[in-house]
């Protein structure tokens, strides 16, 4: 009966270890909540096996996931250690609507900065008299007929 014992509270103190060892994980849900918010100053893409800087933040997370802190207190800690650029992608509140505006309006002007050109050049075209319209693009009649009859031969032989 004393073997039982001995050999049941072994057991339980080689168990205990690896019970709080399981708690928090990499893929654990709240690990990975956490983590996908951060940019990791840019190594957020790279792998876990050769970016020493992802790995420095995995184990800061693990760390304070174990210590009982909650995602929002993690990604805080992030954003006022590195500012905005701790997170993958901006806020969506006051100020940080403006980074998520900005591309599209760019984009916007610079659409129609190249429409007004374009449409200054084909304006400017047409009234010298040089539009598509009015190209000549042979200079004789005979050049355009050899055009005409070379085009013709070529077509017969991919028809």
């Amino acid at each position: 009966m004393k073997y039982k014992m001995i050999l049941l509270i072994v057991f339980g103190f080689i168990l205990i270890p690896s019970l709080s060892i399981a708690g928090i994980t990499y893929n654990s849900k709240e690990f990975k909540d956490v983590i996908k918010q951060l940019d990791m100053q840019g190594h957020a893409d790279h792998d876990l096996s050769t970016c020493t800087v992802k790995k420095v933040y995995y184990d800061e997370v693990v760390e304070m996931l174990e210590q009982g802190k909650s995602g929002k207190e993690i990604i805080q800690f992030y954003v006022d250690e590195y500012g905005q650029a701790a997170l993958r992608t901006p806020g969506n509140q006051g100020a940080d609507l403006v980074a998520w505006a900005m591309p599209a309006l760019g984009f916007l002007t610079g659409a129609i900065i190249v429409a007004v050109l374009i449409k200054k050049m084909i304006t400017k075209k047409e009234a010298a008299g040089t539009g598509f319209s009015s190209i000549d693009y042979w200079s004789s009649s005979a050049e355009k007929e050899i055009t005409e009859k070379t085009i013709e031969e070529e077509r017969r032989k991919l028809f």
